[in-house]
């Protein structure tokens, strides 16, 4: 498989660096965050921990962090 370079803000790079876990790829990392368009993502278990007014909020956050990434790249 082959490889893009990718320009980011340091801020951005500082988040995603941030969210890295040991042994994870940065390509790993996104991957985790962007995955599954079914709605699972990887704070599934949390489900039920919000009220539906915070979940919409995450949603609502999480549909604009894609965007803003998808815009990005």
């Amino acid at each position: 498989m082959g490889s893009k370079n990718v320009s980011l803000r340091e801020d951005v790079y500082d988040m995603l660096k941030a969210e890295k876990a040991e042994g994870e790829s940065f390509s790993d990392v996104v991957e985790r965050v962007l995955r599954d368009d079914t709605g699972e993502h990887p704070l599934s278990d949390l489900v039920g921990a919000f009220d539906e007014g915070e979940r919409e909020l995450v949603d609502e956050r999480r549909r604009r962090f894609r965007e803003d990434v998808e815009n990005r790249v």
